[in-house]
């Protein structure tokens, strides 16, 4: 079974009907739902950070998708290895406008054998990572 790693773009679309990529993430997620989806725990930041202002309904929602996401998919943790590994990716790469949290997605990616990542984030594409997101 293929993996593919989950970047924040996935869930931020999906429970935003708003979003332009809104459909398209809905469509991805009904598709790969029995797939083998892996992310960690700075994505999860990521998205909640999103909702932060949103209002209590879209606050839950985003608590809900997460909490839910860590029952269904495998959630790596940001441990220590994980950030120092990110960080000296980011480090590295000062030509390119990668977060930490794509570098700690690249690193764990490298790591699992992961090829695909379900995002718009053409960052992932630079990298040499497969764009899944239609």
């Amino acid at each position: 079974m293929r993996e593919y790693f989950v970047d924040a773009w996935l869930i931020i679309a999906a429970l935003d009907r708003d979003d332009q990529h809104h459909l398209a993430a809905r469509r991805i997620g009904s598709a790969l739902a029995s797939d083998a989806l892996v992310t960690h725990e700075g994505v999860f930041i990521e998205v909640l950070a999103s909702f932060s202002s949103d209002g209590p309904r879209s606050r839950q929602a985003a608590v809900d998708a997460v909490r839910n996401a860590r029952r269904r998919w495998t959630v790596m943790r940001v441990d220590g290895g994980l950030f120092d590994r990110g960080l000296d990716r980011y480090e590295r790469r000062p030509d390119k406008e990668y977060s930490l949290v794509d570098c700690m997605s690249m690193v764990l990616m490298e790591d699992r054998g992961i090829r695909h990542v379900l995002t718009n984030d053409h960052h992932f594409t630079q990298a040499g990572f497969i764009v899944v997101n239609r």
